[in-house]
């Protein structure tokens, strides 16, 4: 394979799908061939996730979470094989947010919280099974003050349990611990404004 695989991951409101878009106008620009993956991809399984998610509230998360990670791990898969694979082959750029970091920090802690299993083993059985790895995974990170901001102006819903500030402390302390060391992955503090990330990040990506 000749392209470069790009995963933007990170906790809720830490400006994923802005960048996402941003860096790939910013690389086709540059003359870079781009193919962009969303959260959800347009198939029958994320679409399954998202009517879910959807139909039945936050509450589906702790009443399905084997069900929901079983479709998360489903939809990147299908991804992989079918979108992912071709495009790095054709040596595009693929950016995507979230891969498996995403399910290890919010689905499989609620199979081990709600079923008592730990997936750990699986999740890593699964990530060797993948047909594609990120080239470069981007953790991006806000602090507290940011995140409430952000939450206030673009999502109000994630503030009405009153349990957010803690969540995004706690779920933004899991991905840091599952970057760490690796040699392909970066931490960016997306503080700053759109075009300086999308200048910076662009800059971190192995072409």
């Amino acid at each position: 394979m000749t392209g470069t695989f790009v995963v933007l991951e990170g906790a809720a409101g830490t400006g994923k799908s802005t960048l996402l878009h941003a860096l790939a106008e910013e690389l086709r620009e540059r003359g870079e061939s781009v193919t962009t993956v969303p959260e959800f991809a347009d198939c029958e399984v994320g679409e399954f996730m998202e009517r879910t998610l959807s139909e039945y509230g936050g509450e589906a998360f702790d009443e399905r979470a084997l069900t929901l990670t079983a479709s998360a791990l489903g939809s990147l898969s299908y991804q992989a094989e079918t979108v992912v694979r071709p495009a790095l082959e054709r040596g595009d750029v693929v950016l995507t947010e979230r891969y498996l970091d995403s399910v290890a920090v919010y689905d499989t802690p609620l199979v081990a919280e709600r079923e008592g299993v730990e997936m750990t083993e699986t999740l890593a059985e699964f990530e060797a099974a993948m047909p594609v790895e990120p080239d470069l995974t981007v953790l991006l990170t806000i602090d507290e003050a940011t995140s409430r901001d952000r939450f206030e102006t673009h999502r109000p819903e994630l503030l009405a349990d009153g349990e957010t500030r803690d969540r995004h402390t706690e779920r933004q302390a899991r991905f840091r611990d599952f970057v760490a060391g690796r040699e392909n992955a970066v931490v960016y503090e997306n503080t700053a404004d759109v075009s300086t990330a999308v200048a910076e990040i662009a800059e971190k990506i192995p072409r």
